[in-house]
């Protein structure tokens, strides 16, 4: 069906609406008394819910006749009841409640992190491909490619992990401690933590944080899930004292608590209408960054504002990060016309993703002239894998051989070594490149066209028609819709794929779309194959938001699920007991093996097919931009995600004069690689 088209004023005035102008469109609402309501609501649905599970395995108890499968019985009905013995998830303690023999933790013993020579000021341009749907943090399309920028590598939690050491360093709180369960960890709140707006952070934040996420207005499954069965309780001691509990112990239990504060006098309108009251509504942040009135400009650039006075400024691991004044985002929709901005100067840096913009389009006069800098930076962690997610609900997909025979006709290989240069390596497995875990012992599926046509024949496609696709006895097509994100090199190399599986007797048919949409699309289960590089949050990989069933269907079992991130449909009890048997995991061995065994069940199953992986980064960027020596943030998935550059605002000017006069620099060329702990340059002499 064919899209209306929007009149022109209409348009026009959506374009040119101010940041926060949808505000004044919606009539009063006040959701206080109703988030003060819920704590006693969840806590009288909470035990409802213990006491049927409590009668369910009783009766399973009595019912049952093997020994040892009455044993488990017993014991988790045994755990059941320990915790109706304190019900409640939301809990108003006093300092008087909490245990007298915590030790508590400051994490001050940690390296500093980024350029003691930083300066502050200047403004910092870079592009993004689209511009997102929604700025905010929760809801439908919270989960697009913009958040990472304006949130997740900007807002603070409770603490975070110390991005070379891996160590527990504070964030918003002061001091933690981990209780004598090993599951309730406690917290005092920095007293001078503030949001951007000047309001102080307190508890009751938190308290936001789970109403919110456990809250059925906003469009949001996976954290329903997780925030109602990975924590069991959240206790407000003071304004600046807290304790969150997970339901069951876990390695690095602060980090798993470590959640961002909602602050409740923003939220006071959270209601039905939330996702659009607050569909344009910048949240006030505990971190360096805010999106302020005007930064917002509708379809070309969002602007983030470095916050003045911010409260964690002076402190040890901040105080030499987050130093332009600006962060301009600048929407450039082709790669190939940022990198024209780049190189006019209008962009300060260009993270290149297509080894032809690296090996060819970069050699340039700026470049070989030093304006220009290049440089590749190695990555301790995965950063993110490419691979084909096969939607099993979608036919031929819901029959095991097709997939099987998809996996075989998939010739990445050939996209690497010729597409890719051979930069980029072959992965075997959905968890590989975790340094604590090692690879699960499982290769991957070889291009073949011999193997991928005897899984066919299995699955009923024996005959090749005129054009060399298979078909079965019902005369219906092999062929197979993979939607993927619209870049140049991408494009490219999909393009290999769909020739290579030709010769498997597989049409292949490509959907290049629009980097949101494409996300879009595959989130709403609407796709029958996409091709997606997701990104990794270390130090353990997480098959639940993948694979757990409960992210596959409804409750008809029918219909796909949408707004998840189980994008193959895959559900399978054997994977469910795994991922659960992984969140609950306390030691490292414990994660390798649900790891490594769920990812024998993805091979196995063929729901996933490995592609590549980058275990670097390429960047180009205008000699002003400066980093830290030696690049000290072993884990990052991009050089900006911890906020460690810093513009030199003087040597801009001194660039553009030097341009102007005819003058060079030294040819500079950088290897930044953490696993040698080590800076390599390549400097040509001066000229």
């Amino acid at each position: 069906m064919a899209r209306m088209a929007m009149p022109l004023l209409s348009l026009l005035s959506l374009l040119l609406a101010p940041a926060h102008s949808t505000a004044s469109n919606f009539p009063a609402y006040d959701g206080t008394a109703e988030r003060e309501a819920f704590w006693a609501f969840h806590n009288q649905r909470v035990a409802a819910q213990l006491q049927g599970q409590e009668r369910q395995l009783a009766e399973q108890l009595e019912a049952e006749t093997d020994e040892a499968t009455r044993a488990e019985i017993a014991e988790e009905l045994e755990a059941l009841r320990a915790r109706l013995e304190r019900p409640e998830f939301f809990t108003f303690a006093s300092l008087d409640d909490l245990p007298g023999d915590l030790v508590w933790e400051n994490g001050m013993d940690e390296p500093e992190i980024g350029d003691p020579e930083a300066r502050k000021g200047g403004t910092f341009t870079s592009s993004i491909s689209s511009f997102p749907p929604t700025i905010r943090t929760l809801g439908e399309n919270s989960n697009n490619s913009f958040r990472g920028y304006h949130y997740d590598d900007v807002e603070m939690g409770l603490v975070t992990l110390h991005p070379e050491t891996g160590a527990v360093i504070p964030s918003i709180a002061r001091e933690w401690s981990v209780g004598p369960d090993s599951r309730t960890v406690y917290y005092r709140i920095d007293p001078e933590a503030t949001y951007s707006d000047g309001v102080p952070v307190e508890a009751d934040d938190w308290f936001n944080t789970f109403y919110m996420q456990l809250s059925e207005y906003p469009q949001n499954p996976f954290g329903n899930q997780w925030y109602s069965t990975q924590y069991t309780n959240i206790t407000r001691y003071d304004a600046h004292t807290l304790s969150i509990t997970l339901a069951e112990p876990k390695a690095l239990a602060p980090y798993w608590t470590s959640l961002s504060p909602m602050p409740r006098h923003f939220y006071a309108e959270f209601g039905p209408d939330f996702e659009s009251r607050y569909q344009w509504r910048a949240r006030p942040t505990t971190g360096a960054y805010a999106i302020l009135d005007g930064d917002l400009n509708f379809g070309r650039s969002i602007t983030l504002t470095r916050v003045r006075d911010w409260w964690a400024r002076d402190r040890k691991y901040t105080r030499h990060r987050f130093n332009p004044d600006r962060l301009v985002y600048r929407v450039v929709r082709l790669p190939e016309k940022a990198l024209e901005l780049f190189l006019q100067g209008s962009i300060d840096t260009f993270l290149v993703g297509d080894p032809t913009h690296w090996y060819e389009r970069l050699e340039t006069r700026q470049v070989h002239d030093g304006y220009i800098h290049k440089a590749k930076f190695y990555n301790v962690w995965p950063t993110s894998s490419a691979g084909l997610y096969l939607n099993t609900a979608k036919p031929p997909l819901d029959d095991r051989d097709v997939r099987i025979g998809v996996s075989h006709a998939m010739n990445y290989q050939k996209v690497i070594d010729f597409d890719l240069r051979g930069d980029y390596r072959r992965i075997d497995t959905f968890s590989q490149g975790y340094p604590l875990l090692g690879d699960p012992p499982i290769s991957a599926r070889l291009f073949s066209p011999q193997q991928a046509r005897a899984a066919f024949a299995a699955a009923g496609y024996t005959k090749a028609g005129p054009d060399g696709v298979l078909v079965n006895e019902k005369g219906e097509r092999l062929s197979l819709t993979i939607t993927h994100r619209k870049a140049p090199v991408i494009d490219k190399y999909m393009q290999r794929l769909r020739e290579e599986a030709i010769r498997c007797g597989l049409e292949v048919r490509l959907e290049s779309m629009d980097g949101s949409a494409a996300f879009q699309k595959a989130s709403q289960k609407q796709h029958q194959a996409v091709q997606v590089a997701w990104g990794t949050s270390p130090p353990f990989p997480d098959h639940y938001q993948h694979f757990h069933g409960k992210d596959a269907y409804l409750e008809d079992g029918k219909t796909p699920r949408p707004n998840t991130n189980n994008l193959t449909s895959f559900a399978d009890p054997r994977m469910d007991a795994l991922c659960e048997a992984q969140r609950r995991a306390t030691t490292v061995e414990e994660y390798r093996r649900t790891v490594f065994e769920a990812d024998q069940i993805v091979h196995d199953e063929a729901i996933w097919v490995p592609g590549f992986e980058q275990n670097f980064y390429w960047v180009a960027y205008w000699r002003w931009v400066k980093w830290p020596p030696g690049f000290n943030v072993a884990v990052s998935q991009d050089p900006y995600q911890n906020h460690v550059l810093w513009i030199d605002e003087e040597m801009r000017a001194e660039t553009f004069e030097a341009m102007r006069a005819g003058r060079t620099f030294p040819e500079v060329d950088e290897v930044f690689d953490q696993n040698l702990q080590s800076l390599t340059r390549k400097e040509e002499p001066p000229r």
